[in-house]
């Protein structure tokens, strides 16, 4: 702190200060909204979640102590809660407002500190070795020109708050630095490298924390290769020479500065207490599953993307880069830090290329995370802690602080001719052209959504009813990998952060959208049969908008028996997901709504509490038990009517219902196969009777009925029919019809070139009884 009171530090000043406006207005043009919760829908109200969940379940005993395994989600079955994007500074912050002033933009606050935080502390940690401008300017670069992390922001908060992580790649080179200068490692410099391995653990675990295990690795395997050439090849100096050196300088700087010393290792001593438990409870808790063959999800940002610039119209937001590399980036900017920093990064590197060994280190983090592909060339897994990174644009958020610490070595002596003063001014005008371009399209596609003015006097109606949880419906069960969604999140766009409004109703809930899944943790839902009682009007997550039908008797026999045997305290009812017929039925099963809402992506929800009588049937062994098994007996299925109709376990490889203006229907066959399972309580007869056209020559249809052929048609042309009614013997329990085909839409011919479903065949007619009404089994081509 004593440079800042120096003769030298005063020139920064006005410089430093800056910041104010800078801050005043990054928090009117970003943040926005500082008068609300950090709510709107999706990722964005994880985050004040996983603070909730701190304050429920923090326990010190006398360690640090998270209660992971509980019914507080995937009610009433209970789960373990491990996999959730974990901050526990940030999630630490948010307990201790919450608790102390409840609701308020607390996320909102914290994000704007870690910002001001990362530029003030990026400048003190340089402005010894780079000089008070040098050291200002890198620290704007580090912080509000990371443009990545500034659109990453709420959706994904926890890839935005990177102080800690920008501060660990500073301290790393400024080690480096040293020790390849050959000058003496300072006390306070080696102290604030051992307390931020500690405060680092406390950003978000997957990534960031594991960015700057990665650099301390690499930093000291680096310099440990490098002694051992100065003592053993060189032969500069012994080893034990070295080692009594430094061991005596950081004696002498200790007695000296005793109290700076004694302070950093306090607080890398209270951290370490409270932290290292949590981490290490965390790693051993998601190590308990094996995910192996299970599938993880890979989003790939193809390293092409460093040459894109943030020029409107050229701007890494362009779809048409997404289709040139074929990759997948995750939001805007992902490998793309900009032409600015890449050109000032590149002539600092060239400069300075006579010291480059100063830069090894972070040369190889660069590349290591620029190649990285999650699945085909996983760099980054040699390091133990990136076990599920499978975001590899993610990244992205320590370029610029690489680039930046590159561009502090231009030498601006050799900028003083005319033309490279053009050349300078362009950089600036480009510069401002990226600010401009990255922050104007953030300012266009961000609007903070704000809460409906009922909206906390339902959560407080909800939360003072009796009954610890509340049935949301339809919930929402799925991991960010895909684990469970297509079973039981078939809105996922709409519904699936509901499970979040528990931190302000406060009852446990049915449904959780984690960061992953193992299938072992939904086994319950799938045994206890719910992937029977979602009916989208589309087997597409991201398009579904509203159950097709409501409940036959069975099912609402089953859902009832669910609601009433748990502690519910009552039904959040989702009434935009639900059609008009099917509201009226759970206002007269369950009763009227007693208060009701608007939620960002849902839309209304009503709140129907649980009546008396149903209460007093309350049995939590039995509720936990119940199972629902649809059966097709006594049934007529029409899937050109119901997207998948009554009686039916599961239906895939088929389209929505899609209608033209005659009102013709059909739905397309998708991929290899179609696959219809369902249940029977006894041997019977069924019908099967189907109508399909084939878009592709010399196309070849088989079906099976539990793996035993029963039609087989070969060599269909283009525009052929297929039609067929036929009888077969259906079996107790589970039976399955398997539509199989030789060709698809680009697997073998390519019939729709700009249509990406893998359509096979359309189906103009599909019906399954197990009515027989006529013995016509004669196939009709």
């Amino acid at each position: 702190m004593k440079l800042f009171f120096s003769a030298k530090a005063k020139l920064a000043l006005p410089q430093i200060l800056i910041i104010t406006p800078i801050a005043l207005a990054f928090s009117y043009l970003v943040i926005q909204n500082f008068s609300t919760p950090l709510v709107g829908g999706g990722d964005i109200d994880s985050w004040e979640y996983t603070g909730f969940y701190f304050l429920k379940n923090l326990s010190f005993s006398p360690l640090s102590h998270l209660s992971f395994i509980n019914d507080q989600t995937f009610y009433p079955y209970g789960t373990n809660a491990v996999f959730q994007s974990w901050s526990i500074e940030r999630d630490s912050y948010y307990a201790l407002m919450y608790s102390l002033f409840r609701f308020g933009a607390w996320l909102q606050f914290y994000y704007l500190f870690s910002l001001i935080f990362t530029f003030v502390g990026a400048s003190i940690l340089l402005v010894r070795d780079y000089g008070l401008y040098r050291a200002v300017g890198a620290g704007l670069l580090m912080s509000f020109f990371n443009f990545y992390t500034i659109h990453k922001y709420p959706h994904h908060f926890n890839i935005t708050v990177i102080h800690w992580l920008v501060f660990s790649l500073i301290v790393d080179f400024l080690i480096v630095r040293r020790i390849i200068l050959k000058q003496h490692l300072s006390l306070k410099l080696i102290l604030v490298r051992i307390c931020l391995i500690i405060l680092v653990l406390g950003s978000e675990l997957g990534y960031l924390a594991g960015f700057a295990l990665m650099s301390l690795t690499i930093s000291c395997l680096y310099l440990t290769v490098v002694i051992i050439y100065r003592c053993s090849v060189k032969k500069e100096q012994k080893l034990s020479s070295i080692i009594g050196s430094e061991i005596k300088n950081l004696k002498i700087q200790f007695l000296n500065q005793p109290y700076i010393a004694i302070f950093l290792l306090l607080l890398s001593g209270i951290f370490s207490y409270y932290y290292l438990p949590l981490v290490f409870q965390i790693a051993k808790e998601a190590k308990s599953f094996n995910f192996s063959g299970v599938t993880m999800g890979a989003w790939w940002a193809n390293p092409l993307r460093l040459l894109i610039p943030h020029i409107r119209g050229i701007d890494p937001g362009q779809a048409i880069f997404e289709k040139v590399l074929k990759d997948s980036p995750e939001g805007y900017g992902a490998a793309s830090p900009g032409w600015f920093l890449i050109i000032i990064g590149t002539v600092g590197l060239w400069q300075a290329r006579k010291k480059i060994t100063l830069f090894i280190p972070l040369l190889i983090i660069f590349l290591l995370c620029l190649f990285y592909h999650p699945a085909y060339f996983p760099t980054l897994k040699i390091f133990p802690w990136f076990t599920f990174n499978r975001v590899g644009g993610r990244a992205t958020v320590i370029y610029p602080v690489i680039l930046t610490i590159f561009a502090l070595h231009i030498n601006y002596e050799r900028w003083r001719s005319p033309f490279k003063k053009i050349i300078a001014v362009l950089l600036v005008l480009l510069a401002c052209t990226e600010v401009y371009t990255a922050y104007s399209i953030k300012v266009d596609s961000y609007k903070p959504y704000s809460l409906d003015k009922n909206f906390l006097n339902y959560m407080a109606f909800v939360r003072q009813q009796p009954g610890e949880a509340v049935l949301d419906w339809p919930f929402c069960v799925a991991g960010g990998n895909g684990v469970g969604t297509d079973a039981f999140c078939p809105y996922y766009r709409k519904n699936y952060a509901i499970h979040t409004f528990q931190r302000f109703h406060h009852k446990k809930v049915v449904g959780y959208t984690y960061g992953r899944l193992h299938p072992l943790q939904i086994e319950p839902y799938v045994q206890a049969g719910w992937d029977s009682l979602f009916f989208p009007d589309t087997n597409d997550f991201s398009e579904a908008k509203q159950q097709q039908r409501c409940f036959s008797s069975s099912e609402w026999n089953f859902f009832t028996d669910f609601y009433k045997f748990n502690d519910f305290a009552g039904i959040n009812l989702y009434t935009d997901l639900l059609p008009e017929n099917c509201l009226n039925e759970f206002y007269q099963r369950f009763g009227t709504p007693s208060i009701e809402t608007k939620v960002v992506d849902t839309g209304r929800v009503q709140f129907i509490a649980k009546s008396p009588q149903l209460r007093k049937q309350l049995n939590l062994a039995l509720g936990k038990t119940v199972k629902f098994t649809p059966y097709l007996d006594g049934l007529e299925a029409n899937f050109l009517t119901d997207i998948k109709p009554s009686g039916f376990k599961e239906v895939t490889g088929l389209s929505k219902i899609e209608q033209n203006e005659q009102n013709s229907k059909w739905r397309w066959a998708l991929g290899a196969e179609t696959k219809i399972t369902f249940n029977l309580r006894k041997p019977q007869p069924l019908q099967l009777g189907f109508s399909l056209t084939s878009p592709i020559n010399n196309q070849n249809i088989n079906i099976e009925l539990n793996g035993t052929p029963i039609y087989t048609s070969i060599n269909l042309n283009k525009s052929d029919v297929a039609s067929r009614t036929t009888i077969f013997q259906g079996f107790t329990g589970l039976n399955t019809i398997t539509f199989k085909y030789k060709d698809w839409n680009k697997n073998g011919v390519t019939f729709e070139p700009n249509d990406d479903r893998p359509m096979a065949v359309s189906f103009n007619q599909l019906v399954i009884a197990t009515e027989v009404k006529n013995n016509d089994s004669t196939p009709k081509q």
